[in-house]
């Protein structure tokens, strides 16, 4: 929890008190000025923290006001208005917001209202000379709280449930009495002491209580037959004689007293702070609870706000640390790893190694090196990955013969080079060259004959046509052409021979066919 600086100030002097979960060095100063030079002494020797101030003054004032319902902006400048408009006299105030049970018998239509605690310090004169020498020392100040709404941190600490709940305390300002609606403060009345014994004040409190009781049914907050919960906060064990007097003077009034053993097992009030000072309860309470009704003005509590930002700023900071420690260990930790990695690599590629050459001793002596061998290996696996074979002609010739029954080969020449095409590779005085513009291919030369003939060149000639025709169909023929036909019927041809002589002569149908294949892509050039 973050340490602050609690300030109880009283007309009858001031407590003090660090807190860090707990109280410490607690201590009281009279309201003089020598009180004031011990106080600023104290704070000069403390460490700088927020102050949080709790005034206990019968100069005070609270009231319930009722206000047309708004919201946002309008809510606020409308309350402000209206705190200015009731206390104009001095700085400290403050308007709460208090939950409105929505009327049974409301008239449809009528006009939403908003209920507010409004609480104000009517003498700002008390806070003058302790609130100037914490500002001098700046130390940021929290706010101004008034010490009734700081007894209310006693509802959740005892889990008290009660509708109607009246607080009584006894300190250096007189006889506090503390009303809570609902667990909500409501109002208060502090009462002097007056003089005579302790059991004279004591019956004499037990009359202010009854008339509070009275005084909350006239103001229609209680009613006659309600039940009032009496809990008297008896830190010095002073109020023994109250408690038997308010049993006595029953007025639906159901009393319980804590003593201070009580306080100190169940607020956790230090012993030694109860011994310090008779404020050390509401101090005890101030430290582990921040009331909403803050009475100091927005320019007292500037440098707080300028102090929890930069609070804020350092712990983002701190955090922000924190997740890049965080982040360059496990980066750090990630690098380590790999390095433990990677020489565990190193350590096993030279385990690995020796024992290949431990295993490559034994072995017999090679006739070629390893790199000799391995570039053979790559030369041979080159070679069959180039080589050609004439297996394409046979496939293709051997589809188109399949077809052509009267087709007979006679001879298959085949050559893969970088010819233009088949009629060229195969002329007698054919020069390929070594033409890096060409692409390799495969040609072919095929000779054949139609059998049987029986001198018909008209249908021998036809069925050779047909035959190369079937060739240039496969999707691997780029160009086939007829080179020699068994009769050359042009016009351009001349005839030679005798009629007059009869010879037998063997009659064939030859002819000769190049075929030129497409180029194949990915082949060595």
């Amino acid at each position: 929890m973050a340490n602050r600086l609690l300030v109880c100030i009283s007309a009858h002097g001031v407590s003090v008190a660090r807190w860090n979960g707990k109280l410490f060095a607690t201590t009281r100063f009279d309201n003089d000025d020598a009180g004031l030079d011990g106080f600023t002494r104290y704070l000069k020797a403390g460490r700088s923290a927020p102050v949080h101030v709790m005034v206990d003054s019968t100069d005070e004032d609270y009231r319930v006001e009722t206000l047309p319902h708004t919201g946002g902006r309008d809510r606020r400048e409308l309350v402000q208005r209206k705190l200015k408009q009731i206390y104009r006299t001095t700085p400290y105030f403050a308007a709460v917001a208090q939950p409105v049970a929505k009327p049974q018998n409301r008239l449809k239509g009528a006009r939403r209202e908003d209920r507010f605690l409004f609480a104000a310090l009517t003498e700002a004169d008390l806070l003058a000379p302790w609130i100037n020498a914490i500002t001098a020392r700046a130390l940021p100040v929290a706010g101004v709280f008034p010490l009734p709404a700081v007894t209310a941190a006693v509802v959740p600490r005892l889990k008290l449930k009660s509708e109607n709940l009246l607080v009584i305390s006894k300190d250096v300002a007189g006889f506090r009495q503390t009303f809570f609606k609902d667990g909500r403060f409501r109002l208060t009345r502090l009462t002097q002491a007056r003089g005579g014994g302790d059991r004279t004040i004591d019956w004499s409190f037990a009359d202010e209580v009854r008339n509070t009781r009275l005084y909350l049914d006239a103001l229609g907050v209680t009613l006659a037959d309600n039940l009032v919960d009496v809990l008297i906060l008896d830190h010095d064990n002073s109020l023994a004689s109250l408690h038997q007097a308010l049993e006595h003077k029953r007025g639906n009034l159901q009393c319980q007293r804590l003593a201070r053993e009580e306080l100190i097992l169940k607020l956790k009030v230090p012993d030694a702070a109860i011994a310090a000072t008779p404020d050390a309860l509401h101090l005890q309470l101030l430290g582990s609870y921040t009331p909403v009704e803050n009475l100091a003005p927005a320019a007292l509590l500037e440098p707080y706000r300028l102090f929890r930002a930069r609070r804020w700023l350092f712990a983002a900071t701190a955090a922000v640390v924190a997740i890049g420690g965080i982040w360059f260990g496990i980066d750090l930790q990630r690098v380590q790893s790999i390095d433990d990695e990677s020489r565990r690599f190193s350590t096993d590629a030279a385990r690995f190694e020796a024992q290949y050459r431990e295993l490559t001793r034994q072995f017999p002596q090679a006739p070629a090196s390893s790199a000799t061998l391995k570039l053979t290996v790559e030369v041979a696996a080159r070679i069959r990955d180039n080589v050609r074979t004439p297996e394409t002609l046979f496939a293709v010739v051997s589809d188109a013969l399949a077809s052509s029954p009267t087709v007979a080969v006679t001879s298959l020449a085949w050559k893969y080079g970088k010819y233009p095409d088949a009629a060229t590779a195969f002329a007698p005085a054919s020069i390929t060259g070594t033409a890096t513009d060409r692409e390799w291919r495969q040609v072919g030369l095929m000779v054949g004959e139609i059998t049987p003939f029986a001198g018909d060149y008209r249908s021998a000639i036809s069925s050779i046509r047909d035959f190369a025709q079937r060739l240039r169909q496969s999707p691997l023929v780029a160009d086939v052409r007829i080179i020699k036909l068994p009769l050359d019927a042009s016009s351009r041809q001349s005839l030679t021979g005798s009629t007059a002589t009869a010879t037998e002569q063997r009659r064939s149908a030859l002819f000769e066919i190049a075929i030129t294949y497409k180029p194949q892509p990915g082949l060595p050039a």
